[in-house]
């Protein structure tokens, strides 16, 4: 499944689950989304200040039966439009009636999905960007955050495939996580001078927290400083246009979903510094064998098999120190070459595809969970080096018929075969 299905999936199962299983869909309801539209931009007012706003917005409407309370109707948010197009100028105030309202922010969703959208200018009045305010605005070339601006909400700026470069001011003090994620042109990343939180040093071209050393966010022209520690929470996600990056041995941690959807990353070293990789943090990166490099202390199998999920190869297996860490869940056929020594923890989990797997004589060890689930491999020959079948290896391989067990084999851990039938 590929990243950006994968995102809308999770959203829209997110969404589902705020509705009871019970309760009948009744359909679509669409809603205005502003107060006023004053030259050309829609805004919500209020007492004292006025926000940039989207058009209107979808929602799914349900009926809640309630019993001997009656009943209720209730909403699901879908997606905002709005028809922003060209080069938006929003101004320090606007008038409506007879009273003048400085413009303080802009909202979630505000130009979300306005693909003819080509420049916006923020006043220095706006103190805030809300979640997703300029997602999926592909043309996109230009957007000015000035002076007075202290938050940038989640997605703010994402799918903005047309984004060459963006500067962050030092007012900037809060950045929500995925920042330009899907901005394949972004090659410029500059925080200014002066920003107590973030900073760009040594012209990175990315966003470093200053405090804990840590880079939150890169681009496809990035080089990480030897001072960065941490390789932020999706610090790279979704940046499908970077080729190569070089990881200094000052870093120790590389984040969840770090480089998640980097499709275009053929090839990557891990310095020996490392001490901890997140969940997914390759997920949907392909690699050629040798090309994913783990100069890292982190050898041990039971690492790598449940963090690099779905991390692909030219063959469909990632193999380190001798050892196969993960194969891709699509792999139908796999031949292990000769030279590995183990296959690792989980390296096959929920492999349903795969109906048949050759295990060279040099293979002494199959790991916890190694072939869990693999509920469509028929029959396995352990060769005769093995001397260790760890526990719950075979899984539920419910369509296993035939297996044979080498006399070297001298353990078979509990739940080796539980539940093949």
């Amino acid at each position: 499944m590929k990243l950006k299905q994968l995102l809308f999936t999770l959203l829209a199962l997110l969404a589902s689950s705020n509705a009871a299983a019970d309760d009948q869909y009744i359909g679509s309801e669409y809603e205005t989304g502003y107060s006023a539209e004053i030259d050309g931009i829609y805004y919500v007012l209020t007492g004292f200040d006025a926000r940039v706003a989207y058009q209107g917005a979808y929602y799914d409407v349900y009926y809640s039966d309630l019993g001997a309370m009656g009943y209720d109707e209730y909403r699901i948010f879908q997606y905002a439009v709005s028809d922003y197009s060209g080069n938006i100028v929003i101004p320090e105030s606007v008038t409506y009636g007879s009273h003048t309202y400085p413009v303080t922010g802009i909202n979630d969703y505000a130009f979300s999905g306005c693909s003819s959208l080509l420049s916006v200018t923020i006043p220095q009045s706006v103190t805030s960007i809300g979640d997703y305010a300029f997602s999926g605005c592909s043309s996109l070339t230009s957007v000015t955050i000035p002076q007075g601006v202290t938050s940038i909400g989640s997605r703010a700026i994402e799918n903005c495939s047309s984004l060459t470069s963006m500067t962050i001011p030092n007012s900037v003090t809060s950045i929500s996580h995925n920042i330009f994620f899907g901005c394949s042109s972004l090659t410029s990343i500059v925080v200014e001078s002066g920003n107590t939180v973030f900073d760009s040093r040594d012209n990175c071209n990315a966003i470093i927290m200053t405090a804990s050393n840590t880079l939150f966010r890169g681009c496809r022209n990035t080089i990480i400083p030897q001072s960065v520690t941490s390789i932020g929470l999706t610090a790279f996600s979704g940046c499908s246009s970077l080729t190569s990056i070089t990881i200094p041995n000052s870093v120790t941690k590389i984040g969840n979903f770090a480089f998640t959807g980097c499709s275009s990353l053929t090839s990557i070293t891990i310095p020996n510094s490392v001490t901890d990789i997140g969940s997914y943090a390759f997920y949907e990166c392909y690699f050629a064998r040798d090309s994913f490099i783990i100069n890292s202390g982190l050898t041990d199998s039971y690492t790598f098999g449940a963090t690099l999920y779905d991390i692909g190869t030219d063959d469909g297996l990632l193999i380190n120190n001798n050892t196969v860490v993960k194969c891709r869940p699509c792999a139908t056929s796999v031949i292990i070459p000769d030279g590995v020594k183990r296959i690792g923890y989980q390296a096959f989990l929920l492999c349903t595809s795969l109906t048949s797997i050759t295990i060279p004589n040099s293979v002494t060890q199959i790991d916890d969970d190694a072939f869990w689930g693999c509920s469509n491999l028929t029959s396995i020959t352990i060769p005769n080096s093995v001397t260790s079948i760890e526990r719950y290896a075979f899984f539920d391989c419910s369509s296993l018929t035939s297996i044979t067990i080498p006399n070297s084999v001298t353990k078979i851990d509990d739940g080796a075969f539980c539940l093949c039938i």
